[in-house]
């Protein structure tokens, strides 16, 4: 509609749609990263955004000054148990965005990337991008919801998979453009 090339491919057709019907070609799609239209990003890419670059601490909130534990610091960037009153919310309502200016990477709700769960490096990565295939996708970000011990899942660093066509009002997605 915006006249950008889909980034979505399956059998050399573009995929255009997510329904179920198309589920197979969903789950087995190919990503040319290099195209500008609207995707999911990588787990890298948000951990990159997510972290200002590399420059906050993997145990922090994103835009936080200070770990995750201190919930003072912690509700300023994020929507999690302590301040979320059991809902989602609105984006850009928290206190402050990240150093980029990017609302809720933590809390409110995990958000989806590309990437299929799978080990994680432990070397340093340059455009990381995780395994292919799979059973759950990554998410990342935290949640309104309450966790135990609360924010811990508000941490840069912290990350893990759902399946994909699971529905729930925990899990959303941020848009990413290849320039």
């Amino acid at each position: 509609m915006t006249g950008l090339t889909p980034c979505y491919s399956y059998s050399a057709a573009v995929i255009k749609d997510s329904r179920d019907t198309n589920a197979t070609a969903c789950d087995n799609a190919v990503c040319t990263w290099t195209n500008n239209g609207y995707r999911l990003p990588s787990e890298g890419e948000w951990q990159f955004a997510a972290s200002n670059k590399g420059a906050t601490p993997y145990n922090y909130a994103s835009g936080a000054t200070a770990d995750y534990t201190n919930s003072t610091e912690s509700q300023k960037v994020a929507w999690y148990s302590v301040n979320s009153g059991g809902t989602t919310k609105n984006v850009g309502t928290t206190v402050n965005p990240s150093a980029l200016t990017l609302w809720d990477m933590s809390g409110n709700v995990r958000e989806f990337c590309w990437d299929w769960l799978g080990t994680y490096p432990t070397a340093s990565q340059s455009d990381y991008r995780g395994a292919a295939s799979g059973s759950f996708r990554i998410w990342r970000g935290g949640m309104w919801k309450s966790e135990i011990p609360a924010g811990i899942g508000l941490q840069v660093g912290y990350r893990n998979g759902y399946g994909p066509y699971s529905e729930s009002n925990i899990v959303g997605f941020r848009v990413a453009r290849s320039n």
